[in-house]
């Protein structure tokens, strides 16, 4: 999976793998050669709820691309 800054993805939720509503959608604001810096936000224009990193490996096997 190719990542880019500003499009948006759908992070799973470790702690309950089988209730997908826990999942949140998060926007990629910055990367380097091993992470990713993430926003979680409701929506396109919503405020941000946190902002996070994450290794690109684990943010690769734990999202998914969401068509906003």
């Amino acid at each position: 999976m190719k990542l880019k800054n500003g499009d948006w993805y759908m992070l799973a939720n470790t702690m309950r793998p089988e209730d997908r509503n826990s999942d949140c959608k998060v926007v990629i604001t910055g990367m380097d050669r091993k992470s990713v810096f993430y926003d979680q936000k409701a929506g396109p224009g919503m405020p941000a709820t946190g902002s996070f990193m994450m290794s690109r490996a684990d943010f690769r096997k734990y999202s998914r691309v969401v068509v906003v």
